[in-house]
């Protein structure tokens, strides 16, 4: 009994050359269930919905693409803006300050759901079974339309400000179609939001200006009037007392003192009357004082005129293009995967089948024992 015992004991110790034996007498477990898993990874890697990526980077514009907005004679009415290092730039809107708000324009919930909702409207078969689907709402469609967009921006570090943006559908020429209209779409959409921002400042300038100048006017018009009365009470008391002529000349006045104006004798008092009644309302205003030069301000703003055909906020440094192949599945890697693992698990299933018959052969040998 003792010596049955000792071959149990030896035979539980793990020898790699009796594995390596029953890997051979069990090859059929190996190569069929690598056989196996080979096929369904074949099958999967061919049957699976292929994802593509594409890509779309824009760059910060030069400082010419903007000239048409930083022209010098619309610096008082458009402002100016700081650049980053901190020096003052005599322009309404420097190149990174474009590219700031042209990035937020295009991470904008507001404009993504517009978008989304212009996609809609194209109706376009292919693509709405792409990025709608009946099961869910309109704001759950438009949450799994934005997860297939994604932004990367290097941010100030790098030498180059930029923006890249990426777009992933089972559809490659849709995939790189959608993107170009995204960009197109955004772009448009702010020219269009900073046109109507330099026209309502523009035109909130000149009616300020507009104000201004007919506060003039109106002051002008007051002081005209209170002048008048006092030339006109003046000449009465000097011809009262039958003073034609000045009684003073420049030379006998002291400094600091003024004399009272009906001494200008009547003659002088009402020829300068006569001249203010003269004067024609609407054409007085080369007499008011900074009138003139606020006229003529107005008038060069009202007459410069901005082409936006020559207004560039961005660069599109690459546009998307149709990919070539999928980034999802991996066709390759799942079946080299599917291989391995099939091989694994084959010869896992060899060796407990080898076990097995290990076992029974020990169990018959045992009763054998036991009756002789």
């Amino acid at each position: 009994m003792e010596s049955v015992n000792n071959n149990f004991e030896r035979d539980d110790e793990i020898d790699f050359f009796d594995l390596f034996d029953d890997l051979k007498e069990k090859w059929f477990w190996v190569v069929g269930t690598a056989t196996l898993f080979s096929a369904v990874a074949i099958a999967y890697a061919l049957l699976v919905t292929p994802i593509y990526k594409t890509e779309l980077v824009i760059k910060e514009v030069n400082e010419a693409a903007l000239l048409e907005l930083n022209k010098p004679v619309l610096e008082e009415v458009l402002g100016v803006e700081l650049s980053g290092n901190g020096t003052t730039l005599n322009a309404f809107m420097s190149p990174g300050q474009a590219f700031k708000n042209v990035r937020n324009t295009f991470m904008s919930a507001a404009i993504l759901s517009d978008f989304y909702s212009f996609l809609l409207d194209q109706n376009n078969p292919d693509l709405m079974r792409l990025i709608y689907s009946e099961r869910f709402s309109k704001s759950q469609n438009l949450k799994k339309f934005i997860e297939l967009l994604e932004y990367r921006d290097p941010g100030k570090g790098d030498q180059d400000i930029s923006l890249e943006v990426t777009f992933e559908l089972s559809d490659a020429e849709l995939s790189a179609r959608v993107l170009n209209q995204f960009a197109e779409y955004v772009l448009q959409r702010y020219k269009q939001q900073a046109q109507n921002d330099v026209e309502m400042r523009v035109n909130t300038q000149l009616a300020q200006w507009q104000v201004d100048a007919d506060q003039m006017r109106f002051a002008y018009q007051a002081d005209k009037t209170r002048r008048m009365l006092t030339l006109a009470e003046a000449a009465d008391i000097a011809a009262s007392i039958n003073q034609q002529k000045p009684l003073y000349n420049g030379d006998r006045v002291s400094v600091g003192s003024q004399p009272p104006l009906f001494m200008m004798g009547e003659k002088t008092l009402r020829s300068e009357l006569s001249l203010l009644k003269q004067r024609e309302s609407g054409s007085e205003d080369a007499y008011i004082k900074g009138l003139p030069e606020l006229l003529q301000k107005i008038d060069v703003v009202n007459e410069t005129q901005i082409d936006w055909q020559k207004v560039s906020f961005v660069e599109i440094d690459q546009s998307a293009v149709v990919p070539l192949s999928p980034i999802k599945p991996r066709k390759k890697l799942i079946v080299v995967l599917g291989a391995v693992v099939g091989l694994i698990a084959g010869s896992v299933f060899a060796l407990i089948a080898a076990a097995n018959v290990r076992r029974r052969e020990r169990k018959k040998l045992i009763e054998e024992r036991k009756l002789s």
